[in-house]
C-alpha cells in the first residue's frame, strides 16, 4: 500500500491525525513480460493411404465332370415291348408252352425276343463295351456269341443266340457300346438250329460260361440274371 501526505496535520482534541489518504486504486501494476511465441511450423501434409489393390480376377469355374454312361444300350429294337412269349423264370413243357411246336423242358433263364413278324435284317447290338469270349454255332441256338461286357463297373457274361453265325464277330474281338455285333439268323433255318426268328438273350451272374437255355430247378436260376432288372 502506498501512502503519501494530503496536507497540514489537524488537531482534534487530543488526536493527532497526520492526514494521509491511501491510494484509492493501485497503481496498476506493470504486466509481466510474455516471452514472444515463435510461430508453429506447419504440420506437414498428410499423404492420402495407398489405394487398396484390386481383388484377382475369381478363378474360372471348373468344367462340369463328364458323366460317365452307365445305362445299357437295349441289344435288338423294341427290346422289352417284343418279349411277349417267354420271359426270364417261366417253367416250359412241350405241353405248356407258348411257342408250338416245343422240344425245351425247364425253367427259361433269358428272355427270348420275338422277331418272326420282321423279313429283314434285325441288327443285334452290344449292351456296353467288352470281349467277345465264345463266337460259334451251337445245338439249340444255331449262331451265338458270349461277349463279357462292363456292367456297372462289374464283368458279366452275356449270351446272344440264334444269330447269322456269318455276321458274328470272332473270340478276341473288343465291341464298343451300341455297336451291331451280329445280326439275328433266318426264321426256323440252320441259323437258328430251326427255331423261330428270336433273339435269346441272357446275362449270366457267374464268371464261367454257361450255354443252356433252361434249368431242371428253380434255384438253379440264381446263376443268371432277369435282364429286364437292368433296363
Amino acid at each position: 500500500m502506498n501512502l503519501r501526505p494530503l496536507g497540514p496535520l489537524v488537531v482534534f482534541g487530543s488526536v493527532l491525525i497526520v492526514g494521509v489518504v491511501v491510494a484509492s486504486r493501485r497503481e496498476a501494476a506493470e504486466p509481466a513480460a510474455i516471452p514472444a511465441v515463435e510461430p508453429a511450423e506447419p504440420a506437414p501434409p498428410v499423404e492420402p493411404p495407398p489405394p487398396a489393390p484390386e481383388p484377382p480376377p475369381p478363378a474360372p469355374a471348373p468344367p462340369p465332370p463328364v458323366a460317365e454312361e452307365t445305362s445299357l444300350v437295349e441289344p435288338v429294337a423294341e427290346f422289352k415291348a417284343r418279349i411277349t412269349k417267354k420271359p426270364f423264370g417261366i417253367y416250359i413243357t412241350p405241353e405248356t408252352s407258348p411257342v408250338q411246336p416245343e422240344k425245351f423242358t425247364g425253367y427259361h433263364n433269358a428272355v427270348d425276343v420275338e422277331y418272326e413278324d420282321v423279313a429283314g435284317d434285325v441288327p443285334v447290338r452290344a449292351i456296353s463295351e467288352g470281349e467277345v469270349v465264345v463266337s460259334r454255332t451251337a445245338s439249340g441256338y444255331g449262331g451265338m456269341m458270349v461277349v463279357r461286357h462292363t456292367i456297372n463297373g462289374e464283368k458279366k457274361l452275356v449270351l446272344y443266340g440264334h444269330l447269322d453265325p456269318k455276321s458274328t464277330k470272332p473270340v478276341g474281338a473288343t465291341v464298343t457300346r451300341g455297336e451291331q455285333i451280329a445280326i439275328l439268323g433266318g426264321h426256323k433255318s440252320a441259323e437258328t438250329d430251326g427255331e423261330r426268328k428270336h433273339l435269346h438273350f441272357a446275362i449270366l451272374a457267374k464268371s464261367t460260361v454257361d450255354l443252356r437255355g433252361y434249368v431242371q430247378n428253380k434255384s438253379e436260376l440264381s446263376g443268371w440274371h432277369d435282364p429286364l432288372t437292368f433296363y
